[in-house]
């Protein structure tokens, strides 16, 4: 789905990569950590927007591929009077209301090649985030979650941790291809954590997620990239498997380092 190879990236007054290379598989769950500072947000939107970037190396994506985002301060508009199924299913409703528009010009106008070819892209938009079961989605999500109380709550309605939750599963209903967070889990307390963590475990498409938090890294992924002093260390695996390696090469570098005495 993605591959980079020998990235290199530099502000005018910072290295941020050297080299680096890793790719990301379809239906994995890659956790992304390092430092702060180290480069991982600007990285992510390198893979986003490549255009808008010089770099040196190989950017391979899937031209098909749909990528969603979740932002890490990323605020819902609490003055919008409506309510959280309403939220969810808002881009599902604008398409449903395209299709039913272009029906309806289709009864009066002479130009039905041009809207047959409008009505077909608007089918398969519709389509791609598996519009015909979205209801459905979205009540299983909210289900999950313990939040289905809520779907005919207005979002002004919703805590800070309950509205976090509500953007994920709206990234996650879309139905992207790849599905990057930027730290999803910031100011989450445990209970919302937990549901943070149902809602990854169940999801069934690619993401890459910036995080820092143990308890998701112990429970949630099955990839780690690691960047840190400008070079990415790629491991298949979970992060307890991550840093027991981690252990293992330093223990060996240290038996080669005594042996060399």
């Amino acid at each position: 789905m993605i591959k980079i190879e020998n990235l290199s990236y530099s502000f005018p007054q910072k290295n941020l990569y050297n080299n680096i290379s890793f790719t990301l598989e379809e239906g994995q769950h890659c956790a992304f950590i390092g430092t702060n500072g180290s480069g991982k947000s600007t990285l992510i939107d390198i893979i986003m927007d490549p255009e808008k970037y010089m770099f040196d190396g190989k950017l391979e994506i899937d031209p098909n591929c749909r990528i969603g985002y979740v932002r890490q301060f990323q605020e819902i508009d609490k003055t919008k009077e409506i309510t959280v199924f309403e939220y969810l299913a808002e881009d599902f409703i604008k398409l449903q209301n395209e299709i039913t528009a272009i029906c309806t010009e289709m009864e009066t106008s002479s130009d039905i090649e041009t809207l047959l070819e409008k009505y077909q892209e608007a089918l398969d938009a519709f389509e791609a985030i598996n519009g015909d079961d979205y209801e459905n989605m979205i009540d299983k999500k909210l289900n999950l979650i313990e939040l289905i109380k809520s779907k005919d709550l207005m979002i002004s309605e919703l805590s800070g941790g309950e509205s976090k939750l509500i953007q994920i599963i709206k990234g996650m209903i879309n139905n992207p291809d790849l599905l990057i967070m930027d730290e999803p889990d910031v100011f989450l307390d445990f209970e919302h954590l937990n549901s943070l963590k149902d809602l990854i475990n169940t999801h069934k498409g690619t993401m890459l997620v910036i995080t820092h938090n143990r308890y998701l890294l112990n429970h949630c992924f099955n990839k780690i990239l690691h960047l840190e002093n400008m070079e990415l260390q790629e491991f298949d695996g979970n992060y307890i498997d991550y840093n027991f390696s981690l252990l293992q090469t330093k223990i060996e570098l240290q038996e080669l380092a005594a042996a060399d005495t």
